[in-house]
């Protein structure tokens, strides 16, 4: 089984794994695009909003 997390990485700070795993990309999406202020997507796993925070969406099998 597949779950997908969220690693966000404030610029110049230590990345920090969500607390939640989604079961599907369109779930882990929705919840990067539902952060103010809204990330850009920049490729189909990285967002980055107007602060340069990242937001990594990794892929985990359990």
């Amino acid at each position: 089984m597949r779950v997908y997390v969220v690693q966000v990485t404030p610029e110049a700070h230590p990345s920090k794994v969500s607390q939640e795993g989604y079961l599907s990309m369109q779930s882990a999406k929705a919840f990067i695009e539902s952060r103010r202020p809204r990330p850009m997507l920049i490729d189909p796993y990285l967002y980055r909003d107007e602060n340069n925070t990242e937001y990594l969406i990794c892929e985990v099998s359990v």
